[in-house]
C-alpha cells in the first residue's frame, strides 16, 4: 500500500468509523463494520474503507476500552504509520515541524491537522518533541554503526600494512574498551629505523566531495600527540581511504578571537 494512500484523511476517517462501529459490535468483521457504516450513512460511502480497514488493524485498543477520541484515534494512526513504515518525513523531526510538512505533503499535513498535531498546545508540542527525540536517537545510533564500520576497516587496513611492514605487532581496538581517550586504534609505525607507536582517529563520511568534523577536544588531542597521531578518513560509498597528519589539518583549524570559542570545524574538501 502506497504512503499517499494510507496517510489521507479518507483513510483516517474510514479507520475512525470502522473503530467506532466495531467499538459497538465487538463480534463484527471488518467486513461487516464497512456495510454497516455505509448503510447508516450514504456521506460515508467515499471513504477509502479498504486501506480503512488496514490501518484500523495497526492501531492498538486503550487499556480502558473505551472509545477513543477523534483526534487521539487520528494521532495513534500517525505514530502506527511511523512505526510500521519507518518514513523519511519523520526522520526529518529533529529540524523541526516545518521540514516535515514539506516531505509529508499535502494529505499528509491534513492529517497532522486533523490529529491536532499543527496546534501550538502542550499535547502537540510533546507529540513533536518526543518524536524528534526518537529519531535523533535513531540518527545517532546511525552515526555510531557508521563509525565503528569505519573503525573496522581502519583495523583491517593497519593489520595488512604491519604486517608488509615486518612490524610484530597487531594494532588495537581502543575505542572499543574507552571512547574517552582522544584515539580510536594504537596501532605502529617505523621512524628512523625504530619502533614507534601510531594513534588514529577514524572518521567516516558519505558527504560527496568528502569531509571531515573534529570538535575542539578532538584537535587538542591531535595537537598534544602531534607526530604520532594521524586522522583515517573513510569514504563509505566507495571505501577510500585518505590518511592526514595533524599538519595536514593544522591549516583548517579556526583560530579563537575575542571573546569567540570555536567548538566544531567541518574541512571540505578534505586537502
Amino acid at each position: 500500500m502506497k504512503e499517499e494512500r494510507i496517510l489521507s484523511m479518507s483513510a483516517f476517517e474510514a479507520a475512525f468509523l470502522i473503530r467506532s462501529f466495531r467499538h459497538k459490535n465487538p463480534s463484527f468483521t471488518a467486513s461487516e463494520l464497512v456495510q454497516t457504516a455505509r448503510a447508516i450513512r450514504v456521506d460515508f460511502y467515499p471513504h477509502d474503507y479498504d486501506t480503512g480497514v488496514m490501518l484500523e488493524a495497526l492501531i492498538a485498543y486503550p487499556d480502558s476500552g473505551a472509545a477513543m477520541p477523534l483526534e487521539e484515534f487520528f494521532t495513534a494512526a500517525i505514530d502506527s504509520i511511523i512505526l510500521e513504515r519507518r518514513p523519511l518525513w519523520a526522520r526529518l523531526a529533529p529540524a523541526g515541524r516545518n521540514h516535515v510538512m514539506q516531505a509529508i505533503g499535502i494529505n499528509g499535513v491534513q492529517c497532522l491537522r486533523g490529529a491536532g498535531l499543527l496546534e501550538n498546545s502542550d499535547r502537540a508540542t510533546a507529540w513533536w518533541d518526543a518524536l524528534a527525540n526518537v529519531n535523533r536517537s535513531e540518527k545517532d545510533a546511525r552515526l555510531l554503526a557508521q563509525g565503528r564500520e569505519g573503525e573496522r576497516l581502519s583495523l583491517a587496513y593497519e593489520t595488512d600494512r604491519l604486517q608488509r611492514e615486518g612490524i610484530p605487532h597487531l594494532p588495537s581496538w581502543i575505542a572499543i574498551e574507552d571512547n574517552t581517550v582522544g584515539y580510536d586504534i594504537l596501532s605502529y609505525a617505523l621512524v628512523g629505523g625504530h619502533e614507534t607507536s601510531r594513534l588514529i582517529e577514524v572518521k567516516t563520511t558519505y558527504a560527496d566531495p568528502p569531509r571531515i568534523i573534529l570538535s575542539r577536544n578532538e584537535w587538542k588531542t591531535a595537537e598534544q600527540y602531534g607526530a604520532v597521531f594521524e586522522f583515517h578518513l573513510w569514504e563509505m560509498a566507495t571505501t577510500t581511504l585518505t590518511i592526514l597528519t595533524v599538519e595536514d589539518v593544522r591549516p583548517h583549524i579556526p583560530a579563537n578571537n575575542g571573546s569567540g570559542r570555536w567548538e566544531s570545524v567541518e574541512i571540505r574538501p578534505i586537502p
